[in-house]
């Protein structure tokens, strides 16, 4: 009876500890389901990738409602950083930290939406210095994508440098490479799925020159309009010129039809600016730095006042270079909250000063106006990415092994910047010719993604802890002529069709110190041979002996007989 209550408060004890580790495992399970649904939450909006570099945990911008996911799973080198807290001025959450790479010319993101190849995207890098090293020297650096040269980043920021592009690939390479003026550094970065009908170009990418809200006053709302307004979540910035008059409506824009592909957020269409009478043209103008420089150029338009009944307001467009006058369309006509987008891309502008008027037509009464507009710069992209099959397979390889390199970005191309132990071709589509990752402790079976390195002349993975029997596929690789595979652990036997190219000069094949590895299928294994041959020599020589000794015997015996 005594130990009845010392056995109730064992049992007390036992079930207070019972429950305690309950409630700590669902308040574990409730933040791993909340810490799930917040990276599910990063996907939630179709076509979006956000990046909030340098931080080590997603979040939601909290004015727009995007999420945003840290770049660790995304990036395997750089340096988390912190804007210094000196810095002043309003600034997002994606802005107080960021990620430096002192190490490494080339760094890059690799991006892969869900359907990328041919695929139109907005792609948008945001930076801000911060003086996050307490040196205060802005650096300089560049930006690529994928295998060709974006722009220069030289400004202390905040500045974003966007670009709209439709990649060849199954995914996008954003990179910074050191251009020998300090550390390169970036804050966020964005990829938008756009529609394919808008924003086309034959060829290369579009980088945004500007986008204006027009009519809207700088201080009047929220300085910038994007997402959730704008679907494709581009920035437009306020413009209103003090000889321009602006106008606006409350009433709602008709946003169906094949005339609002663009999608213009109604908060861009309910504001824009005319001039004080029909014979002043509305104008937009900007100065180039290079007279080759090429231009697209972006006119929305939605007639926002109401005329007379019949009545249309009329535009002519022109671009004006010192006395030529060149007609981007003979005439846009305006419908009442209806919005229109004009486009000029064929041909880009081009010159060092441009100017642009929007007149009203010689029939209409009504002075010109204009809701926003957008320039690009048409950025060409003349180097021409590695092979897809051959990017596909050193990739493999690379996630494979997990090879510990700076292997980022396109693995060829430009070649200043292609991978450690590589040699590429240098086609129009360049090619992986040789490969070298001795001593690079690699580990496990030769993985068949070697056999996608279809222009491969020479390997050499000599010196690794390869395993498993010599591959097959070795001997379908057209142009390969040299393969070393020594100081592995392989098995089994060369195959035939390689040890036949060795012997028809053809082929070097190098497969020393792999003791349990056959030099053909139908010869004893190397190892059998070795002590094969250690075991002959001694039988040669004692039989030598033998026979010495019984000639000597013979010898000795005929002497013997001589004597008597």
């Amino acid at each position: 009876m005594n130990g009845a209550p010392e056995l109730a408060l064992v049992l007390k004890v036992w079930l207070f500890f019972v429950f305690a580790i309950a409630i700590l495992a669902n308040s574990k399970l409730a933040a791993t389901k909340n810490h799930h649904a917040e990276r599910k939450l990063a996907a939630d909006i179709p076509g979006f990738i956000s990046i909030d570099c340098g931080t080590d945990e997603d979040s939601i911008d909290k004015e727009t409602g995007i999420p945003y996911k840290f770049d660790k799973e995304l990036v395997n080198t750089g340096i988390v950083q912190t804007i210094s807290p000196n810095w002043s001025g309003y600034i997002t959450q994606q802005l107080k930290t960021l990620r430096s790479f002192p190490v490494g010319s080339r760094n890059c993101y690799t991006l892969r939406p869900e359907q990328a190849k041919n695929n139109n995207y907005m792609i948008r890098a945001q930076f801000l210095y911060g003086n996050y090293d307490g040196k205060n020297q802005t650096p300089i650096f560049d930006l690529y994508l994928g295998a060709n040269w974006w722009t220069t980043m030289n400004s202390s920021g905040p500045v974003y440098s966007e670009i709209i592009y439709a990649p060849s690939t199954d995914y996008i390479d954003v990179c910074l490479v050191k251009t020998g003026d300090g550390v390169p550094f970036i804050s966020s970065l964005e990829l938008r799925h756009l529609d394919n009908s808008i924003y086309q170009t034959q060829y290369g990418a579009l980088s945004n020159v500007m986008r204006y809200d027009i009519g809207e006053e700088t201080g009047t709302k929220s300085p910038v309009i994007r997402y959730p307004d704008d679907v494709y979540d581009r920035q437009w910035m306020p413009l209103l010129f003090d000889s321009w008059i602006p106008i606006a409506t409350n009433l709602t824009i008709y946003s169906q039809g094949n005339d609002n592909t663009y999608r213009l957020p109604a908060a861009v269409l309910r504001t824009a600016a005319k001039t004080p009478n029909a014979t002043t043209a509305l104008n937009i103008y900007w100065n180039t730095a290079h007279s080759l420089s090429k231009f697209y150029v972006y006119f929305h338009f939605a007639e926002i006042e109401m005329l007379g009944a019949g009545q249309r307001r009329e535009l002519t467009i022109t671009l004006n270079n010192e006395s030529n006058l060149i007609y981007m369309r003979e005439s846009v006509k305006l419908d009442y909250l209806h919005p229109l987008t004009i486009v000029q891309n064929d041909p880009p502008i081009s010159g060092t000063q441009i100017k642009l008027s929007i007149n009203a037509s010689g029939t209409t009464m009504f002075p010109p106006i204009l809701n926003a507009f957008e320039i690009f710069a048409l950025k060409e992209l003349p180097n021409k990415p590695t092979a897809i099959g051959d990017v596909e397979g050193i990739m493999e390889i690379r996630e494979r092994y997990t090879v510990i390199r700076n292997w980022q970005g396109d693995p060829c191309v430009p070649s200043e910047y292609s991978w450690d132990g590589l040699n590429c071709s240098n086609d129009n589509s360049p090619r992986i010719i040789s490969l070298n990752l001795s001593s690079s402790k690699l580990a496990g079976e030769i993985a068949a993604s070697f056999s996608n390195l279809k222009a491969l002349q020479s390997l050499d993975l000599s010196y690794n802890d390869l395993t498993g029997p010599f591959p097959e596929f070795f001997a379908q690789l057209t142009y390969l002529n040299t393969l070393d595979l020594s100081g592995n652990k392989l098995t089994g036997s060369i195959p035939e069709a390689l040890v036949q190219k060795a012997r028809d000069g053809k082929f070097v094949v190098r497969v020393g110190d792999n003791p349990d590895l056959y030099e053909t299928a139908d010869s004893a294994p190397s190892k059998r041979i070795k002590k094969k041959n250690k075991f002959v020599i001694p039988v040669v020589a004692s039989s030598i002996v033998v026979l010495i000794l019984l000639l000597l015997l013979i010898f000795g015996g005929q002497v013997k007989n001589r004597r008597r």
